[in-house]
């Protein structure tokens, strides 16, 4: 008797750790969530930005130095920012060529004409003719006709360049605002200066780490 109790009791332990076994198998692994968005706020929300207005720009140091003074004056508190900025520098008028046989035919022809400014660029790939440099647009174009009555092609081109610049930015203020006649009672030639809103940094993009995976129990 006490033989079959024993044996009933070993089934019975074998039968019990083989369910465990199975069922262990069967949990699911818990991953831990990361929410999105800045602490202390809500996930995937982000605080609006607040107010910057900009002015400039100002192209001499002198300018700037005394622009700066007078917002002082006037109760703000600038904050220069140097940049550059692509601006207008002229018309240029030209005669582009085939070759450079073109090319000296092209010289030759204008200086005839009287114009004697004309020059052949060297090393061009396309072989022009510099015919003048004009910071009048209609000055160009009066200099093309010109040019294309001797039956050549003039190309009337606009010039660009990058210039130093400062700005001042004043954070806080809001673009409205300081356009609203708080400049009027300065020197400043506001007629020649642009008021607008501060750039945005750009923000390195981040890449969150992964949470790690929560054992089962």
């Amino acid at each position: 008797m006490l033989r079959i109790i024993v044996i009933v009791l070993a089934a019975a332990n074998a039968l019990y750790f083989g369910w465990a076994h199975w069922a262990a198998g069967k949990q699911p692994v818990l991953t831990a969530v990361v929410a999105s968005g800045k602490p202390g706020g809500k996930a995937g929300t982000q605080l609006p930005a607040p107010p910057c207005a900009t002015l400039g720009p100002f192209h001499d140091e002198l300018l700037a130095e005394q622009a700066e003074q007078q917002l002082v004056r006037s109760g703000l508190r600038p904050e220069r920012r140097a940049t550059s900025e692509d601006i207008h520098d002229g018309w240029w008028v030209y005669v582009a060529n085939a070759g450079s046989a073109a090319q000296a035919r092209t010289l030759d022809a204008i200086r005839r004409s009287g114009l004697r400014d004309a020059f052949a660029m060297t090393d061009d790939a396309e072989f022009r003719v510099s015919v003048g440099l004009f910071s009048d647009e209609q000055r160009a174009e009066e200099r093309a006709r010109r040019i294309r009555n001797l039956k050549l092609d003039a190309v009337v081109k606009e010039r660009r360049k990058e210039q130093p610049v400062i700005w001042f930015d004043l954070p806080g203020m809001a673009r409205e605002a300081l356009g609203d006649g708080r400049l009027a009672g300065t020197s400043l030639p506001l007629d020649a200066l642009r008021i607008e809103a501060c750039p945005v940094p750009a923000e390195a993009p981040t890449t969150p780490s992964p949470a790690p995976p929560v054992e089962p129990v």
